[in-house]
């Protein structure tokens, strides 16, 4: 799979402007994840028709979650269940396309993301890839693609650390005991230097297939239920800067707060009237696979040996591809 990167493209980025509603979904599982407080979310399902919702498998039903908060409608997501090449029955959360007509979530164009990526998955891909990523990603890569994906289900820790997936806990195949050492595994190259996980990633695969490293920015949510798993933990810091009608202004004052921070290293994204902001406090959250392949602006200037960015989506390179590359015969 390759796709020609236009010159000066990631050396460009010098601030990366996500624009959406105000991605109150992604609030959601962030505080959730933070040990933040807030009213409880209350969810309710509706059948959905299967042939809206266009994968690479037949669907079996498709669900709509709405979920609400203080009687207010927030985001929806939708759950596929469908049976793999051999039979398994799976499930894939999924964002729904029409989710824009709820003003405060970002759905829509998560959506539009995705099937754009996963029709490129399904054209380039070579037939044997395999596709490293976080579990519900995976569910995606499947579904909306089919190609394997190293991770496709949750377990415990998934749904005590979150209650957008502890809604849907009984709809999710739970991960075998295979499953659960894979998230592990996964959750410990993520959160690890970025050098030593790509040597350990190398080793572990090796030559014998195609494999692949899908990562988005979303992933940064999640970084409590990756130490759940066991792997590091990552304390990058995080403050929402209000946005102004001045873009220049916006920027210094991003800026200005990530040389506070964290050495000037950061990762803007505009949700609605403000910018939630990440910068790295440290070398070892600055050189962790996560925070080398996401694109942080002392990211974009150089990747790390040992993957090749063959894929990037529009909105600032939300979504990234990498191939691992095949290390050297010894």
């Amino acid at each position: 799979m390759s796709r020609k990167i236009r010159n000066g493209l990631l050396l460009s980025l010098s601030v990366v402007l996500l624009a959406t509603g105000s991605a109150i979904l992604y609030r959601q599982l962030a505080s959730s994840t933070d040990g933040g407080g807030g009213d409880q979310l209350s969810v309710r399902h509706a059948p959905e028709t299967p042939a809206d919702v266009q994968g690479r498998f037949p669907a079996q039903s498709i669900d709509r979650y709405t979920f609400s908060q203080d009687g207010k409608d927030l985001f929806n997501l939708l759950l596929a269940r469908y049976q793999d090449d051999e039979g398994r029955q799976q499930g894939a959360v999924l964002f729904p396309k029409d989710a824009q007509a709820i003003a405060s979530s970002p759905t829509g164009l998560r959506h539009d993301i995705w099937q754009s990526a996963a029709d490129i998955i399904a054209r380039k891909a070579p037939r044997d890839a395999l596709f490293l990523s976080w579990w519900d990603d995976g569910q995606r890569i499947h579904y909306l693609s089919g190609k394997e994906a190293w991770l496709r289900e949750p377990s415990d820790q998934t749904f005590a650390h979150n209650p957008v997936w502890k809604a849907l806990q009984d709809r999710l195949p739970a991960a075998s005991d295979g499953g659960r050492t894979r998230l592990a595994q996964m959750a410990r190259w993520l959160t690890m230097d970025s050098d030593k996980a790509l040597a350990e990633i190398g080793a572990h695969f090796g030559a014998s297939r195609p494999v692949y490293l899908l990562v988005n920015n979303d992933l940064l949510l999640y970084l409590a239920e990756f130490t759940a798993y066991g792997g590091t933990p990552l304390s990058l810091n995080s403050k929402n800067i209000p946005a102004g009608n001045d873009l220049h202004g916006d920027i210094r004052q991003v800026k200005r707060w990530a040389y506070e921070t964290g050495g000037g290293n950061y990762l803007a994204q505009k949700e609605g009237s403000y910018y939630r902001v990440w910068s790295t406090p440290d070398a070892q959250a600055k050189n962790t696979l996560l925070v080398r392949l996401l694109p942080f602006v002392d990211s974009l200037k150089q990747l790390p040996e040992g993957v090749s960015l063959v894929y990037q989506s529009h909105w600032g390179g939300f979504l990234s591809v990498y191939k691992i590359d095949t290390p050297p015969a010894r």
